[in-house]
């Protein structure tokens, strides 16, 4: 969608646009993994929940403010690499709800890139939808590594030395936890 669409507000591709429809509640987790959010309203597979948001920096930028994170024990920054891994984005600073938004490894949430008044492949915006039925009360969380539920192969371990980093345990309990989050 962009300023040239013929349709008008209530086309259905306009979803992101609308942004969050849902109640969502931003509380304070009983597992370790410090805020989380959670809907106050039951969610239909298949919705849009909300957008990511945040600072759009390079990915060198990006490698320097992780590796600070790193050693604070905490994770803001998203890849937009749809196509190239020019930018990333960093909610540390400039956020919104999503920012607290935990990881698991059986997530409730997927990832899908968007694009509203943009071309630019390198710079999609970043839209939640949910993958199953949501309750009322239910955390809502997405893999940060985007593998899919319960994907455990090797490809999912990035054995490069040149991004060898501390290692984050992950504490989603999931039966299909893979043990760290990155």
């Amino acid at each position: 969608c962009n300023s040239r669409c013929q349709c008008g507000p209530d086309c259905p591709n306009r979803i992101v646009q609308k942004g969050t429809q849902y109640s969502l509640c931003i509380f304070r987790t009983s597992n370790g993994c410090g805020w989380g959010v959670k809907t106050l309203v039951k969610i239909k597979r298949m919705s849009f929940v909300m957008e990511s948001v945040g600072e759009v920096i390079t990915s060198e930028e990006a490698e320097r403010r992780g590796q600070l994170y790193d050693n604070k024990g905490i994770t803001y920054l998203f890849d937009l690499d749809y196509e190239s891994d020019e930018f990333t984005v960093d909610a540390a600073r400039y956020g919104n709800v999503s920012h607290f938004v935990n990881h698991s490894c059986d997530p409730n949430l997927q990832v899908f890139n968007v694009f509203i008044d943009n071309l630019d492949t390198r710079l999609p915006r970043i839209a939640l939808f949910s993958t199953r039925t949501i309750n009322a009360g239910e955390e809502l969380t997405f893999d940060y590594q985007m593998k899919g539920s319960g994907d455990i192969s090797s490809d999912s371990i990035d054995h490069s030395p040149a991004k060898k980093r501390v290692r984050t345990v992950c504490k989603c309990g999931a039966v299909t936890c893979r043990g760290y989050l990155n």
